[in-house]
């Protein structure tokens, strides 16, 4: 069995290799098991990657007969703990884990799979379809600065269907959804607000925070966007894929001075020529159209408790796998600077492995 994995990880490696040297046009396509073997890839974390996982199943294990995948959500802390103690194959994870982790883990390999938005979305009671905000308005609401949909119209000059108290839904879970929707609200500074109403983001940016008094706190981006859905005077925040039939927000993008859809195509706007790190900062991008509150989406693997069929799954995702990520609403990365460092991370990983 050793002999096949081998056998198996260098013709891998060399497919690999020779998408990332430019090979335009090839396909990558594993070779079958041989004898019966069977694996099957565990994944767990983020329940903004998982809906893209549970996809990636079905297909990966049609086109790799003796591998399967078993993905499971638990929020992107959960993912990022589990991979670092060599408990699953692959992490999941929706943000770029903190510095203090990847100090303390430094066999731990962080690839971005696929891009993603995040969207603030209102009951249609609120406005009915259309509906615009730019940060300052959104540390207002989430932070509780305004609390009434009345104030909220008053304050920002703006005009708002709904009266009454304001519902805010969050999550309750240890989510990447959240670290990085607070990481743009921290933004605020940047964004001049025509009224000069101008507030300043106090809660930081944990994957977990102490949201004020008054607001709703659910398990998850289903629930937020359910909850959303069914409270006529309700706001929240989810990703891209988990909009649902709410009213979507349009977003003001300070860095190129435009108002944006959260859209597949806005989110992949905001992506560089060139990669240099996955921890790339995506939010404001002062390039032409795009969205403010894109980011990429994470498989953390651990070089220690590595295996050849988790190999094979990563090389999988970020070659064949693209073609479905459209499927759940998120954002395919061939052709970007992101697939091209992820695969280089990938080809290290496979002639690596022992």
């Amino acid at each position: 069995m050793i002999s096949i994995w081998k056998q198996k990880t260098a013709l891998m490696t060399g497919l690999i290799l020779g998408i990332a040297l430019g090979a335009g046009g090839l396909v990558f396509f594993s070779p079958p098991f041989e004898g019966g073997i069977t694996a099957t890839v565990t994944t767990a974390g983020s329940s903004t990657v998982y809906p893209l996982s549970q996809v990636w199943a079905t297909y990966f294990s049609t086109d790799n007969p003796g591998l399967s995948l078993n993905p499971s959500s638990g929020g992107s802390g959960l993912g990022q703990s589990l991979i670092s103690q060599g408990l699953i194959d692959v992490g999941a994870s929706s943000s770029y884990p903190k510095q203090d982790y990847i100090d303390k883990n430094p066999a731990v390999e962080i690839l971005p799979v696929s891009a993603d938005a995040l969207a603030v979305i209102v009951n249609e009671g609120v406005n009915g379809s259309e509906f615009r905000m730019d940060c300052d308005m959104a540390v207002a609401v989430f932070q509780r600065n305004v609390t009434t949909w009345e104030s909220f119209a008053a304050t920002f000059g703006v005009g708002i269907v709904q009266t009454g108290i304001i519902s805010v839904y969050v999550r309750s879970d240890a989510s990447g959804t959240t670290a990085t929707f607070a990481k743009w609200l921290e933004t605020a500074d940047e964004n001049i607000n025509e009224n000069g109403a101008e507030y300043e983001w106090r809660l930081g940016h944990e994957e977990a925070l102490s949201f004020p008094a008054g607001v709703n706190s659910v398990d998850g981006n289903p629930s937020v966007s359910s909850g959303v859905l069914s409270d006529d005077h309700a706001i929240g925040y989810v990703s891209l894929a988990f909009m649902e039939e709410a009213v979507i927000v349009d977003l003001y993008n300070p860095g190129n001075n435009q108002w944006v859809t959260p859209s597949v195509a806005n989110a992949v706007k905001a992506i560089p020529a060139n990669l240099t790190s996955p921890g790339l900062d995506l939010m404001n991008a002062n390039i032409d159209g795009a969205y403010p509150i894109a980011r990429l989406l994470f498989y953390l693997v651990n070089r220690d408790y590595l295996r050849t069929y988790a190999v094979t799954y990563l090389s999988w995702c970020l070659l064949q796998g693209q073609i479905h990520v459209s499927q759940v609403g998120y954002v395919p990365i061939n052709g970007t600077s992101v697939q091209t460092y992820s695969l280089s991370v990938v080809t290290d990983l496979a002639q690596n492995i022992s």
